[in-house]
């Protein structure tokens, strides 16, 4: 009998089982909801590249830019749910949107799967060298003093809500300078068009290493591996409980058959602990994770109800 029930339940299983084998059959898009050249982008393009050497097909980076990251997001959250289109993607997108936009267009729990956390990396304020700041305090009383301009890669990011918390801890004028991306936020601060910008640290590293942007501070908790001289706001008195940073995910649509998921989140993970990967990860400060999705999944509960009490403390919405 036992035996029986083993042999019907392998021939319902065996559909999905070769479903997960003879995946993928055809390219397979990855969707960064940003222009190319940021740190969601320079994550996403090491992923590709490993993917399709261990499925033996095709990982193709789409860069879809555009309001803040919905665009992109939006259209894997609402496309075909066939294992074909997955999205690398940020807080913004996932853990931010939703409270500062009146009108979103998709639920990123409900419509989307997460797949692991591909890496996580301090958001740094970095300056022009003209600015006359050389510390987060001298930082603080130039901006108390006059307005002082930052750039973020965009509206309701994780970046441009840490200048607005900023703003409420410490009474400062740092005025928000929007962009579609973080390569274009960093390019104009290198270039003096903008004395600040708040950026995750793969699109800063060269231009740190150059003397082109210097650092004033680290706005998360953990100071980066790769700069621990660089302090964080946290050891500021008055700083003690910020802790931004940006996490960089990897998201199916909702729907996607589980064999797929499960053949995408084993490789991805592997990918993650491969030590030359790791190594290309960490040159860019950014420290990979690779975590189980109901672990992702908690996580970016977490994060959600944290930055929903964060814009309710800064007031940003956009209608």
């Amino acid at each position: 009998m036992l035996r029986a029930r083993l042999a019907a339940l392998a021939l319902l299983l065996a559909p999905d089982l070769a479903i997960g084998q003879e995946w993928p059959q055809r390219p397979v898009r990855l969707i960064v909801p940003y222009v190319a050249g940021g740190g969601t982008d320079s994550v996403a393009r090491v992923l590709a590249q490993k993917l399709g050497d261990s499925l033996g097909q095709r990982f193709v980076v789409e860069n879809k830019a555009g309001a803040s990251g919905m665009i992109g997001t939006q259209s894997v959250a609402k496309g075909e749910a066939d294992g074909y289109t997955f999205l690398v993607a940020t807080p913004a997108e996932i853990a931010i949107n939703q409270s500062v936009f009146k009108d979103i267009a998709y639920d990123a729990l409900a419509d989307l799967t997460p797949v692991t956390m591909l890496a996580w990396t301090p958001l740094l304020l970095a300056a022009h060298p003209s600015l006359h700041a050389t510390s987060a305090e001298d930082l603080i009383s130039l901006a108390r003093a006059r307005p002082l301009n930052f750039s973020s890669p965009g509206i309701g990011t994780a970046h441009h809500l840490t200048g607005e918390y900023i703003n409420k801890l410490q009474s400062t004028q740092l005025v928000h300078i929007p962009y579609r991306g973080a390569s274009a936020a960093v390019t104009d601060t290198v270039g003096g068009q903008v004395a600040l910008t708040i950026s995750g640290m793969p699109p800063l590293v060269a231009h740190l290493q150059a003397g082109a942007l210097k650092a004033i501070a680290v706005t998360s908790k953990r100071r980066a591996a790769k700069f621990p001289d660089i302090p964080a706001l946290a050891e500021i008195r008055g700083f003690e409980e910020v802790d931004f940073y940006n996490w960089f995910g990897l998201f199916a649509r909702a729907g996607t058959p589980q064999p797929i998921l499960d053949r995408l989140a084993t490789a991805s993970v592997l990918i993650l602990q491969d030590p030359q990967v790791r190594s290309v990860l960490q040159t860019q400060a950014a420290e990979p994770v690779g975590n189980t999705p109901t672990e992702f999944r908690d996580f970016i509960r977490a994060e959600a109800a944290k930055y929903q009490k964060i814009v309710a403390i800064t007031g940003v919405k956009v209608k």
